[in-house]
């Protein structure tokens, strides 16, 4: 998405009470919020959103957008949070995480003493 898409989605839904830091928390308000103002468009929306969130967790955009979009967003919090998989951007904003994720690093730690 644009900028100026991502912005007036953004601003729509902090005016609909789900502020920026709370999208991933309330998804399915979210969806319900843009499918209530944008109709069948919004599903394009939520589904341009999972395929960035895929990439940023370099997982593969194996679904569809006929596919169930909340199922797929289940699977991502749950890869994240059981594989503790951290986002490119993080890793690339955090020197200390530079070709390595620290869970990572912790268990081969103290595997090897």
């Amino acid at each position: 998405m644009g900028s100026s898409v991502r912005d007036v989605v953004y601003d729509h839904l902090r005016r609909k009470g789900i502020p920026e830091s709370e999208i991933p928390a309330q998804f399915d308000d979210v969806v319900k919020v843009l499918n209530e103002s944008f109709g069948g468009s919004a599903r394009v929306i939520v589904y341009k959103t999972l395929v960035e969130l895929y990439q940023q967790y370099s997982m593969r955009v194996d679904f569809t957008y006929q596919e169930s979009l909340r199922d797929h967003m289940s699977m991502l919090r749950e890869r994240v949070v059981v594989d503790h998989i951290l986002p490119r951007r993080v890793q690339r904003e955090d020197p200390s995480l530079e070709g390595r994720l620290p869970f990572v690093q912790s268990i081969v730690t103290s595997s090897s003493r």
